[in-house]
């Protein structure tokens, strides 16, 4: 038995791109998160992950650092995820970040950009 949890369209702003205008002004990201876990053996927030630190861990990631590919941005997240909760008797199945960015160069062209870092334990 495993649940899935979703984390959709978390705001943020940052400062990631590969050209100095990117990396000078705030813009707008938006991160999902899809997280499966094993099942745990009480009704305790403390057996589990919660939503408000991994939304708070995103949040401070994207408006903190700057990475030059959302790629490496997604990869970043999901790798701060898996460590913080290594330890939970919830254990971590899968993960998914995808990290959307919306006003790109490429915005009269497209609704958005969006990269999906995926990573499977078992």
């Amino acid at each position: 038995m495993s649940f899935d949890i979703n984390i959709s369209k978390i705001k943020c702003s940052g400062k990631h791109g590969i050209y100095d205008f990117e990396k000078q002004n705030y813009q707008e990201i938006l991160v999902d998160i899809h997280i499966n876990i094993s099942d745990f053996s009480e009704d305790d927030i403390n057996k589990t992950l919660n939503y408000e630190e991994i939304v708070n861990l995103v949040l401070n990631t994207v408006n903190t650092k700057s990475f030059d590919l959302i790629e490496t941005l997604a990869k970043n997240i999901s790798e701060q995820i898996v460590f913080k909760y290594e330890k939970s008797e919830a254990v971590i199945q899968e993960i998914k970040v995808t990290v959307h960015k919306p006003d790109t160069i490429l915005k009269d062209k497209t609704d958005g950009i969006s990269v999906s870092y995926c990573e499977k334990f078992k």
